[in-house]
Formats: structure tokens, C-alpha cells, sequence
């Protein structure tokens, strides 16, 4: 993915939106690269996944944008994990005072942590701590196909 793909997704988001969502998301919006920026300046989003049983599961986890990519963790022996390996269907939210990004979308597994060091590196340099993730993680992290977002 590229800011080009993910400004395209944000228009036609809000191009196929209801009048109702389209006026809480369209005035002031930030394009793809103030979306980028927010997330990583936040590196932190709640994703919501559905169990087994169907019912509904929300966890914090850490998360950043990387060349138009949202990109998040899932820790080994999580519920979320499990939940990811059965139905990649996600949302997620990325929220401050003054924003919030909204995903509906597709999580795709890009690997263990300790597997993807290039990734890695340039996820902690994203980081205002120098680290996206505690040293040593052994945790998955995931990208998301979007289908829908907003910014507000």
C-alpha cells in the first residue's frame, strides 16, 4: 500500500458514506499524510474482532502506519490472536482529543516480530520512545486491508 492508495480509500470512503457519516467526517478532515502522521503519533488503537462464540472482542494494542499501511501487534496466546487465525474481519479506532480514524477492514498476518527485523527497524523509528515494541517481543504483527475508512 501507498498514501496514494490510502488517500484513495479515505475518498471513496466518504464518497459511498450516508449523509449522516459524511457529515461528522468531512469538515476539516486530514488527507493521507495527516492520517499517517496521527496514527503515529498516537501508536496506539483499540481493534475489535468477533470470538468463537460470535460475541464481540475489543483489546488496546500498538499500532503505527508505515507508507500508507496501518500496521498492528497481537501478542502469542491472545485472544485476539485466536480470533485473527479464525476471522480477520477487523475494526479499528485510533483516537485523541482532536481526532479519531475509524477502519473496517481485513487483517493480513505479515509475521512474528522477530522475523521481520526491516519492518521492525523502521517501526521503531517511527516511535517518539525509539521503540514500537519492548525489546526482545515475540508477538505478530498484522496490516490491514482496508475496506472502509474515515478521519475525522
Amino acid at each position: 500500500m501507498s498514501i496514494d492508495d490510502l488517500q484513495r480509500d479515505l475518498d471513496e470512503s466518504l464518497g459511498t458514506a450516508s449523509d449522516l457519516t459524511t457529515s461528522l467526517f468531512s469538515g476539516g478532515r486530514l488527507g493521507a499524510p495527516g492520517v499517517q502522521a496521527f496514527i503515529n503519533a498516537v501508536m496506539a488503537a483499540t481493534v475489535a474482532t468477533v470470538t468463537a462464540e460470535g460475541k464481540p472482542h475489543a483489546t488496546v494494542v500498538l499500532a503505527a502506519c508505515h507508507d500508507g499501511t496501518i500496521i498492528f501487534t497481537a501478542s502469542p496466546h491472545s485472544l485476539l490472536l485466536a480470533n485473527l487465525r479464525r476471522n480477520p474481519s477487523v475494526a479499528l479506532t485510533v483516537t485523541n482529543p482532536e481526532h479519531d480514524v475509524i477502519v473496517r477492514g481485513q487483517a493480513r498476518l505479515l509475521g512474528k516480530a522477530p522475523e521481520l527485523p526491516d519492518m521492525m527497524d523502521r517501526l521503531h523509528r517511527l516511535s517518539k520512545k525509539g521503540r514500537f515494541t519492548p525489546e526482545n517481543w515475540p508477538g505478530y504483527l498484522y496490516s490491514i486491508a482496508i475496506e472502509k475508512i474515515f478521519m475525522s
